[in-house]
């Protein structure tokens, strides 16, 4: 398993909300970076939020914007 493939701690994985409009997010492949891309996603907002080394980038300004 490489890096951007780990998982998100369970504890840390509970309370994670979408920085921009506190709703929740919910695991997600990047659909234009390969299979082995993970991303938190906002159904709300339509905002998804990279996962880095089991890391979640949540920064809007980072965020990639999706279509609903």
């Amino acid at each position: 398993m490489n890096q951007s493939q780990q998982t998100i701690e369970p504890w840390l994985r509970g309370i994670i909300r979408c920085p921009q409009c506190k709703g929740e997010v919910v695991d997600s492949v990047d659909p234009t970076g390969g299979a082995d891309v993970t991303e938190l996603r906002c159904d709300t907002c339509h905002l998804a939020y990279p996962v880095e080394g089991g890391v979640p980038v949540l920064l809007v300004d980072l965020a990639r914007r999706t279509d609903g």
